[in-house]
Formats: structure tokens, C-alpha cells, sequence
């Protein structure tokens, strides 16, 4: 083999070495949310589906948040994440006082189709309906009452 065929098969060979992997996201690190309810169920994190009073919630689901390990199963986290898929981009407040001023707690996350992200306490698990003012919408205020009904 000559040098040259030995130098391009070096450089095939570290190309390859370096692309591997290149295009997959490391998936261990992020918190994963279930595209379906069914799925949330088959992965043992399921909490609670809820049915929404306003038309801009599509869906609404609460979960236990979790993540893949290096073999591909799924590992649960700490806590309770209400995971709300909205037609617009909107924001939660606990109070018609805060939602008039823009005050809202919780993330935005990326999955597909957006979800809103609300950490939820035992305390509001366990109730039949969660009560949330909307701020947002197309025209960036408070939109007035959410009432989220869990489902039985």
C-alpha cells in the first residue's frame, strides 16, 4: 500500500471517527415529555389529563419528569411538571393581580409543539381543578381565568 492510499484511508477512517454521532442529540441530559397520554402511561409517569375551559389549550397533562439513560429506558425524576401544548405562546400567574402586571412562573419548552411548563405542588395535585390566569395571546395581556378540570 502506498503512502498516499494509506493517508487517504486515514483520513476516511478519522472522518468517520469524528462524524459518528454527529446528527443524534444526546438524549440522557434532557427532561423528555410524552408526546401522548398513552405514552406517558406506558412509561409509568402519568399523573393526571385535564380538560381545559379555554380554546387556546389544545391539551393538558401532568407528569413526573424524566429522562433516558445510556440504554435507551427511562428514568424518573423528582416532582410534578403540569405540561400545557397552547395554540399561542402564553404564561401562567396564581393571581389576576399578577397576570395584569406580566408576572408569570414558568418555562417554555421545546418539544415538537410547544409546551408550557408548571411545576406542580402536592397540594395542587391533588385538587379537582387548578385555577391559572392566562397572559399572553396575540395581543401580550392578561386573558383572564384558566380552569384546568382533571379528568377522571
Amino acid at each position: 500500500m502506498n503512502k498516499k492510499t494509506r493517508n487517504i484511508l486515514a483520513c476516511v477512517f478519522l472522518l468517520g471517527m469524528v462524524g459518528c454521532n454527529i446528527d443524534v442529540p444526546d438524549r440522557t441530559r434532557v427532561i423528555q415529555i410524552s408526546e401522548t397520554i398513552e405514552e406517558s402511561k406506558a412509561k409509568g409517569v402519568f399523573l393526571a389529563e385535564y380538560r381545559p375551559n379555554r380554546e387556546i389549550i389544545k391539551k393538558a397533562w401532568a407528569e413526573i419528569p424524566w429522562v433516558y439513560d445510556t440504554l435507551g429506558n427511562t428514568v424518573k425524576y423528582e416532582g410534578h411538571i403540569l405540561y400545557i401544548n397552547a395554540k399561542d405562546s402564553i404564561g401562567l400567574s396564581d393571581s389576576l393581580l399578577e397576570c395584569d402586571q406580566g408576572d408569570t412562573s414558568n418555562g417554555n419548552m421545546i418539544a415538537g409543539p410547544r409546551y408550557l411548563t408548571y411545576r406542580l405542588t402536592e397540594e395542587e395535585l391533588s385538587k379537582d381543578t387548578l385555577i391559572y390566569y392566562i397572559y399572553g395571546g396575540k395581543k401580550r395581556k392578561c386573558m383572564g381565568e384558566l380552569q384546568l378540570i382533571k379528568k377522571k
